[in-house]
């Protein structure tokens, strides 16, 4: 069997987190937040923060404990059972691919059609074919472009927002309320905060690529997430001191808006080219993390093992990389006989949103049933003051999810549609189980799906049974033999 190649340190693990999360959708949730509320979106921005991190922590038990490219899915098979688990990948990232994927390359070519004239879904649409080349060469071409990207589009919103906060920027200050809005629409903008963070746990399906993911997936995530707040609060606070928010507020390149009102048309030169690199970062992620899901998902018999292709020169899984990139292109072409604008986007954005949460939801939920039903099990990382974090992380999931957009009509029709995929891959999931002759609802032993990471991964080094062995004296039982397999 051909394995995937465990060659990534923390770096690329910290990269390949934060590449989704500064993405070019989230750059238009981070403008159209601050120009919505003013800098009072910096509160539910906060307490989107909170609520990650409660997610975080859950995925970095999990990973630690199944470190599988089957992420989610390998998580729900031995808590919840098959069809939760087809349910959690397909519905929280294939439907996010496929609504978010062509969005992101749109943002993409709209920032280049602004800055150049060539028509966005020509820019689009070659973005996503140099995508595809890149990742098809191997993961170590990822990490060598994710990295330097990351960095770079993170240091412009910070070196910008720094910038107009202190009055060093060359536009024209200007005196805008701190809350823009009224507390109530403030208070529904949790969809819109959640997306500045959403995709922190893209990193997890690099498990069998990582060197020590019980270490460096948890660290990589947490250490995300917390940068991504200061730079996305860094910008907010420099552009509401300079941008006209009402500009912001209904512009498809609000952050361009933003950037051209502290630095004039350098500014926005310049947030251009971020916003490109972003979505370029954006799809660079999806086509790393979305492929390995499937690849795990097939290996296990919940997906034709067509998917689990790995290629024998490159070692990466190509096929599920041939239906990713399919899926964003799909979305790209819908989007080219479409004129919706930040309506469009906004839109897509919150269908991805809440079949995501759901997934959110699911991996929380299994933190708890694996934890009951396998207390010594080898976590050699744990979440601190359990159950507390996965408790307060599903009930703000869920709020999330009722309060997904301020208007009542909007959330019908992002309901309606987010039902509609989610009810048609849970009829998939039925029909391929029984096809298969597999139980929906029945989990599998926990050593199983541990068994089945061991056989297609490359080894680790004794350090996991150390960091498993001194977690177990911290939280188990003294002397209890941990449950599982062993992950060496």
């Amino acid at each position: 069997m051909t394995k995937l190649k465990r060659s990534l340190g923390f770096t690329a693990a910290y990269a390949a987190s934060t590449g989704l999360v500064v993405s070019g959708t989230a750059m238009v949730s981070l403008g159209n937040g601050f120009g919505t509320g003013g800098l009072a979106f910096a509160i539910p921005a906060f307490i989107g923060l909170v609520i990650i991190l409660m997610v975080a922590i859950s995925y970095g038990e999990l990973a630690s404990m199944l470190p599988g490219g089957g992420m989610v899915g390998e998580y729900t098979m031995p808590a919840l059972g098959r069809l939760m688990a087809i349910i959690a990948v397909l519905g929280g990232y294939m439907v996010l691919v496929s609504a978010d994927g062509g969005t992101q390359l749109m943002v993409a070519g709209n920032a280049f059609q602004s800055l150049t004239g060539v028509p966005a879904p020509a820019f689009s649409f070659l973005l996503l074919a140099i995508l595809f080349a890149l990742n098809i060469a191997g993961v170590n071409f990822y990490a060598r472009v994710q990295i330097p990207i990351v960095v770079t589009k993170m240091s412009i919103l910070a070196i910008m927002g720094f910038c107009g906060i202190f009055g060093l920027g060359t536009g024209t200050p200007v005196d805008n309320p701190f809350l823009a809005t009224d507390w109530g629409t403030l208070a529904s903008m949790g969809a819109v905060a959640i997306w500045l963070y959403i995709g922190m746990e893209f990193v997890a399906p690099l498990a069998e690529e990582i060197k020590d993911p019980w270490k460096n997936i948890p660290l990589a995530m947490v250490a995300g997430v917390i940068t991504i707040f200061i730079v996305d609060l860094l910008f907010g606070w420099g552009a509401t001191r300079y941008a006209d928010l009402a500009e912001m507020a209904s512009s498809s390149i609000p952050q361009v808006v933003g950037a051209t009102a502290i630095f004039g048309g350098a500014g926005g030169l310049i947030m251009t080219l971020g916003t490109i690199a972003a979505s370029f970062s954006t799809g660079n992620s999806y086509l790393a993390a979305i492929p390995r899901m499937l690849y795990g998902l097939a290996n296990e018999g919940l997906l034709p093992k067509w998917f689990g292709k790995v290629s024998r020169r490159t070692r990466v899984p190509w096929a599920g990389m041939i239906v990713t990139a399919a899926c964003m292109a799909s979305v790209l072409a819908y989007s080219m006989f479409s004129s919706g604008g930040i309506d469009l986007i906004l839109t897509l954005v919150s269908i991805a949103c809440t079949t995501w949460l759901l997934s959110y939801i699911i991996a929380q939920v299994d933190v708890i049933v694996l934890r009951r039903k396998y207390p010594n099990a080898k976590r050699p990382f744990k979440t601190p003051f359990y159950p507390l974090p996965q408790v307060l992380g599903i009930a703000s999931c869920i709020y999330l999810i009722v309060f997904i957009v301020p208007d009542f009509d909007q959330r019908i029709v992002i309901w309606s549609v987010a039902g509609i995929l989610i009810a048609a891959i849970a009829l998939f999931g039925i029909v391929w189980l029984k096809a298969n002759r597999l139980p929906l609802f029945t989990p599998t032993d926990l050593t199983h799906t541990q068994s089945n990471i061991i056989v297609r991964s490359e080894s680790m080094d004794h350090e996991y049974d150390d960091a498993a062995d001194s977690a177990d004296s911290t939280g188990d039982p003294a002397g209890a033999e941990p449950e599982g397999a062993d992950l060496r």
